[in-house]
């Protein structure tokens, strides 16, 4: 073997050495990047609200009295239960309206279908942006939202109403 033969054949050899260690640092670490594996658990659940507690809506504020023709405002109760807080979104009526009074004014159990004597009903509410904090109970205030009927007997005049209402809230 010649000398200048000895020289290629050590060149060549450091530099496959060379060119097989850079090849094995580069994919080295993606060959362990793509096969690297583990392993765990996790739970998750989904929890409902608890009905949120609202007391019948009452009319009538001592500087808006409700009377024949007039609109007055609702005055309404709502307790939250939940841990979190709830946003109160709207209120329309949910059910017939509930009169104490004096002889000659009477409740409205049919309602919608008809209504009593009293001519009383409430306007949906919409686009509210009331907070009502988590465990606590809040008083809504809604002007305007109560009306009684020209026909209404005059027995109803100075009563006191009570509206069962539905509500809507996000969370």
């Amino acid at each position: 073997m010649n000398r200048q033969g000895s020289i290629r054949r050590t060149a060549l050899l450091a530099t496959g050495c060379t060119l097989a260690l850079a090849g094995g640092l580069v994919s080295t670490p993606a060959w362990a990047y793509f096969t690297a594996g583990g392993s765990g658990t996790g739970t998750a659940t989904a929890g409902t609200l608890k009905p949120l507690v609202i007391l019948p809506a009452t009319t009538g504020t001592l500087t808006t009295p409700l009377y024949p023709g007039a609109t007055g405002d609702l005055i309404l109760t709502v307790t939250n239960p939940n841990p979190t807080p709830v946003t109160l979104r709207s209120v329309s009526q949910g059910g017939g309206v509930s009169v104490q009074a004096g002889p000659g004014c009477t409740n409205d159990p049919n309602w919608p279908a008809t209504a009593g004597n009293s001519g009383v009903h409430m306007t949906s509410v919409i686009g509210l942006e009331i907070a009502i904090g988590g465990g606590s109970t809040t008083t809504v205030h809604l002007p305007g939202a109560a009306s009684m009927s020209v026909t209404s007997a005059a027995a109803c005049q100075d009563a006191t109403f009570q509206i069962p209402v539905t509500i809507e809230v996000r969370q």
